[in-house]
């Protein structure tokens, strides 16, 4: 590739909000306008097709509104798209010079997912396979860390995934394979000729006559779990099948101290596991198989795909990428292309960069319009290194660089916020003038610019309903935010806010309890098929299609009516008993047992399946059964209002949708299409979570993560989640250019870094420790840390009048929120709760602020409508009777027996609590001590017992042992001195059938059993003080009742007292009940 030789290339540094789309709208008309650029010479792309749309658009509109009638219709021969787009655009007009066909079938990304991971499975079926699974579970890689895929599965994926972004090829994967091997490795001791295998076997040998004695002799727990241990790691080592993780797990573990001495052997060795000649050569077969296996499967692919005739993206961007190189090509290119436009420059993938410098060759002028602030798609294989090293070359390539300056986005303020905020996070690698913008929006919105919320409750079930409560209040609260199209004030509704989570599995947490709190809620989540609408719809699909899935008719009777399962399973059951064909039942009217509508209709149009097409036959059924008036009448989480019908119905759109897509797949596979493949289909896309579901227009709160936020924007920003972990790359997968960059072969050196860690959960061992000290790993974390600074921007930008900050008071702040240096923007605890006030900055300005301390609340109505009304136009429908669950838990027990504090006293005195400790951590820390306390009356608890348990629950630095062991200490005197003689019992476990069937499960803390009776002690790690302990009785008095009753029913024995044991705040408090 040669310098540019025509291109004047102009970087636009937009911020977030800074008018990049109305900048690149100038851009395009005056080149067409003003520099005589032609239509059909402009190639623009965009990240979403939504985005290239409006691009088009807004030009079209603007050249018609200066009367440029023949530019305006000229539009559509421009190459405006996203950049898969228009690589297929291009492809297709040199098809020739590639050697293709003009017409090509060209796979969307799911459908080429699918083809993909069949491709993969395809050899993983060949006879490699058992050497590899028995590598995996030696190298403890076979469960996934999310816990949903296994993790050298994940990891061969993401392999393929990044030899194709990074156009890598074939042949050089073995050398990666051995050169990733010997840089890890090379952090490893050298590897030992002794055979360790024989001589921890040995050691065992020797010493487990000894360990069995004094197992069987005694009864202490560690030894018995010790014992356990070496037979499991004997017998796995003999067949050598042991893992390399429990050679560590081996060499930490410890009996009591009288077999210290004879395990001391055993220990030594097992600790040697790094330098065993064995791990270094599992580590270097799993590679070599690992990238062997990608490469097989990219064959695999490939060869699939031609017998298919079709193309995927990255098949189009690597032709592509050749045919820049084609005289012919690069001739017709540099005669036509006027120009080069590329939006959101920073989230380009590896490949697609190369392409933009190959055609920037070519174009007479080039803009590329990105933010590095804004670079977040790491894990998706776009690398912000790459692209920085190009912007950092744009000198030589006759570049120059603009930055967009002002915000119209946001109010004054909060522009004024993230300025201070981030002009300091990116100030190593960015100037102050590329971070800050100029506030443009002049109205004065009354009321604060940033709140923070704490978030009570001892769980995140809990701090879900203190997040809905804070959602709630201020929706009541009349908070004013400005209409953006109206240009006016207006109160917050819920569906001007959105709620930001770090993960998929968090935005599911926080859809939960907002929904169970009445907030109503939107999100764009995999889900559809779980639906009770896609449920029943999928069902009388199955059903029309297989007049014996009688699972179907059970579903359909289910949710059609709204009966209990008692009420059809005993309707079938009598069915059964007359004798008549299982599969008709509910089908035709016998013997008393009438026919269901739906069944009815369905057995009718089953004689039209041979003729009907997979959507056409969905969307007969759906119209037939009459289910979108079906699924009306059904309460949602949103009430029965307009709002939830919406949703159901377009949920129902979205299910016919995925129909279309399952025959476009097959008709770009060539397969033929049909009912039941359509069925199986939708399994499978619901197992990957591609079965998303629809997002109608309701007055809802949007729940979504960080990352899906960017681009996006409202007038409240929620952002939860602010103290994870920040998590680096070290231990994955990544790509990065392995020699000094060159602008021309910006893909060359590129070099695919995977280090698999070989001890699965055991982290802590000293090659780790050396590891972690390497400038190797310190890059990969302050990349990490970049990153996520870069993410908390994007988030923190989306906000137009109002940014919540939502954290938990178990853990208030983080590595995530610490990363940005920031402490002011975290008020003090103490600061009065919900005043407005003042949020001074860094700068010396202040912005208006305010401080909510949100705690759980109890159930809410759903919506103020009359939930036992039918919709307007529809039929009422029988409300189905409470099925409780079989199983009770006391401590989620809300009513019982009236609750009353009866006495309450010292115990001890308060314990010392530093602050950012998680509560229900230190709880548990707590608990563990008092019940190991009561094991053995004969031996006190240890300062050492106490704080080995501290150090387990991660609370050492938050509290000193000696206060937890005082209070210990404390608890057992006064118990000696209140009931002289008690027997206790700890983590006692209860069992009884409750009055209305349910059966109650669960370990009381502490039982003294008396002479006269029984006393129930609870320990709650509270810290509040003594005023504040009555609030502790309503709260946890219904568990200690429902206790004392399931005691009185088994044993027949009276409770003659109740207590709460509060180590934290130093108490005790007596409950009365009745």
């Amino acid at each position: 590739m040669t310098t540019p030789r025509n291109a004047k290339i102009t970087f636009i540094s937009a911020g977030a909000g800074s008018g990049k789309t109305h900048r690149l709208t100038e851009l395009l008309q005056e080149e067409l306008t003003l520099r005589g650029a032609r239509p059909a010479g402009v190639i623009a792309t965009t990240f979403t097709r939504k985005a290239a749309a409006e691009l088009r658009e807004r030009v079209r509109a603007q050249l018609l509104q200066q009367g440029r009638f023949a530019l305006a219709n000229a539009m559509g021969q421009a190459r405006i798209g996203t950049v898969n787009s228009v690589c297929g655009q291009l492809v297709a007009r040199f098809a020739f010079e590639a050697g293709l066909s003009v017409e090509q079938q060209v796979l969307e990304e799911a459908q080429a997912a699918l083809v993909l991971d069949r491709a993969i499975d395809a050899v993983l079926d060949g006879p490699q396979m058992d050497t590899l699974l028995a590598l995996v579970e030696r190298l403890g890689l076979k469960n996934g860390r999310n816990g949903d895929k296994e993790e050298w599965k994940e990891a061969l994926q993401t392999l393929v995934n990044q030899i194709r972004s990074n156009d890598i090829p074939l042949d050089q994967l073995d050398g990666f394979a051995k050169a990733n091997a010997d840089a890890l490795l090379a952090h490893f001791p050298t590897p030992t000729h002794e055979d360790l295998d024989a001589a921890v076997l040995q050691a065992i040998r020797v010493a487990m006559p000894q360990i069995e004695a004094v197992a069987a002799a005694g009864n202490k727990k560690n030894t018995a779990t010790y014992l356990a241990l070496v037979k499991d790691f004997k017998r796995d080592l003999e067949h050598k099948s042991a893992p390399w993780s429990a050679w560590i797990k081996l060499s930490k573990a410890a009996p009591e101290a009288s077999l210290r001495a004879t395990i001391e052997a055993i220990s030594a060795l097992a600790g040697r596991a790094a330098e065993h000649a064995g791990l270094h050569a599992d580590v270097r077969r799993y590679l070599a198989l690992m990238f062997a296996l990608a490469g097989r499967a990219l064959a695999h692919y490939q060869t699939v795909k031609q017998e298919m005739g079709t193309l995927d993206f990255a098949d189009q961007e690597h032709q592509l990428l050749g045919l820049l190189d084609h005289p012919e090509v690069s001739a017709v290119l540099e005669d036509e292309l006027d120009l080069l436009m590329v939006d959101e420059f920073q989230d380009t993938s590896p490949i697609q960069l190369a392409l933009f410098l190959k055609l920037a060759r070519f174009a007479k002028r080039v803009y590329w319009v990105g933010d590095v602030k804004q670079a977040i798609y790491g894990f998706r294989g776009s690398d912000t290194a790459l692209m920085q090293s190009i912007l950092a070359a744009l000198p030589t390539l006759g570049g120059q660089k603009e930055v967009l300056p002002a915000s119209w986005r946001s109010r004054p303020e909060l522009v004024k916020l993230v300025n201070a905020v981030f002009a300091h996070a990116f100030a190593d690698t960015l100037r102050p003038e590329e971070v800050a913008l100029k506030p443009t929006r002049e109205d004065d919105l009354p009321g604060a610019v940033v709140a923070n919320w704490l978030l009570g409750g001892k769980n995140i079930d809990e701090e879900g309903s203190a997040l809905a409560a804070g959602l709630r209040r201020l929706v009541d609260s009349g908070h004013l935010v400005l209409d953006k199209a109206q240009k006016r004030m207006r109160p917050v509704r819920y569906g001007h806010i959105a709620l930001l989570a770090a993960s998929h599995e968090r935005v599911k947490t926080w859809v939960a309890a907002l929904s169970a709190q009445g907030i109503p809620v939107a999100t764009a989540q995999p889900g559809l098929l779980a639906t009770p609408e896609a449920t029943l719809a999928l069902a009388c699909l199955r059903r029309f299609n297989d007049a014996g899935d009688t699972i179907a008719s059970a579903e359909i009777v289910s949710l059609t009516d709204g009966a209990d399962p008692e009420q059809w399973v005993a309707d079938r059951l009598r069915y059964l008993a007359t004798g008549a064909a299982q599969e008709l039942w509910r089908e035709v009217a016998i013997d008393g047992h009438p026919a269901h509508p739906v069944l009815e209709t369905l057995r009718h149009l089953r004689a039209a399946r041979p003729v009907l097409a997979p959507r056409e036959a969905l969307a007969t059924v759906m119209a037939a059964c009459a289910l979108p008036a079906i699924v009306l009448r059904w309460r949602t989480r949103h009430g029965a209002s307009a709002d939830g019908a919406r949703v159901r119905l377009a949920n129902l759109e979205a299910l016919l949708a995925l129909a279309e897509q399952y025959e476009a797949l097959c008709r770009s596979a060539q397969h033929a299409a049909s009912v039941s493949g359509l069925i199986l289909w939708l399994d499978e896309i619901a197992g990957q979570g591609q079965d998303m579901l629809a997002e109608p227009a309701i007055d809802a709160v949007k729940v979504m993560t960080h990352h899906a936020a960017k681009g996006l924007e409202w007038p409240v920003v929620v952002l939860t989640d602010l103290a994870k972990d920040i998590k680096d790359r070290l231990w994955s997968i990544s790509a990065h250019t392995a020699a000094p960059f060159d602008a021309n072969q910006p893909l060359g050196a590129r070099f695919i870094r995977y280090w698999p860690w070989p001890f699965g959960p055991q982290q802590k061992l000293a090659v780790a420790d050396e590891i972690a000290l390497t400038d190797t790993a310190a890059a990969f974390r302050a990349a990490a840390i970049d990153e996520e600074k870069r993410l908390l921007y994007v988030s923190m930008t989306r906000a137009r009048d109002l940014l919540v900050l939502a954290r938990s008071s178990r853990k208030p702040s983080g590595p995530w929120l610490d990363a940005l240096e920031a402490p002011w923007l975290l008020p003090d605890h103490d600061e009065e709760q919900g005043d407005l006030g003042v949020l001074r900055l860094p700068t010396g300005e202040s912005v208006r602020a305010e401080r909510w301390m949100l705690e759980p609340t109890g159930a809410h109505p759903a919506n103020p409508v009359d939930e036992d009304a039918a919709l307007h136009g529809f039929p009422s429908v029988t409300r189905a009777s409470v099925t409780l669950p079989l199983h009770f838990n006391p401590s989620k027990a809300q009513d019982g027996r009236p609750v009353s504090v009866v006495d309450r006293c010292r115990i001890g005195e308060r314990i010392a609590v530093a602050s950012g400790v998680d509560m229900s951590a230190l709880g548990m820390a707590i608990h563990a001590c008092l019940a190991l306390s009561f094991t053995d009356p004969r031996v006190p608890l240890t300062e050492g017992e106490v704080c080995q348990l501290l150090e387990g629950f991660g609370v050492t630095e938050h509290v000193p042992a000696a206060d937890v062991l005082r209070q210990v200490t404390a608890l057992h005197g006064w118990i000696q001195r209140r009931w002289p003689g008690v027997r206790a019992h700890a983590e006692f476990p209860v069992q009884s059938v409750m009055p209305n069937g349910q059966l109650l499960n669960g370990r009381i803390d502490l039982l003294l059993e008396t002479a006269t009776g029984w006393v129930l002690i609870d320990h709650k790690s509270s810290p509040l003080p003594v005023e504040r302990w009555e609030t502790l009785a309503a709260e946890h008095g219904p568990q200690l009742s429902s206790y004392a009753q399931a005691l009185e029913r088994v044993t027949g024995r009276a409770v003659q007292e109740a207590w709460l044991f509060l180590p934290v705040a130093g108490g005790g408090l007596a409950l009365g009940f009745g």
